[in-house]
């Protein structure tokens, strides 16, 4: 299980911090994932493929304490993301779409 603190992938500025490489992809499939957990609006952003085997879209879920639960289907890997409210790519606060 991947254990993951949001913000030691981003700057000072609440961007991602690493420019690229291995870690620039890691902290983009956790911003992603964080997106697609934080969204309540009901057209929620599609959930990211894993960044492991490329074969599926994680499933993730906000856990009883808040923190982001993920696993992709296909290959069994999972993670929790925590310290994720606030960036901004929490979604939690954005206002339901009216239709």
């Amino acid at each position: 299980m991947y254990i993951t603190d949001l913000t030691h992938f981003l700057d000072k500025s609440g961007a991602i911090g690493p420019v690229k490489g291995p870690a620039r992809a890691m902290a983009q499939f956790h911003v992603d994932v964080v997106a697609h957990a934080s969204d309540t609006t009901g057209h929620a952003l599609a959930a990211p493929r894993c960044f492991k085997c490329k074969k599926s879209a994680v499933e993730a879920v906000r856990a009883h304490d808040d923190a982001i639960v993920w696993a992709c289907p296909a290959c069994r890997t999972d993670g929790r993301i925590s310290n994720w409210q606030g960036s901004l790519w929490d979604l939690s606060d954005r206002p339901r779409a009216r239709g």
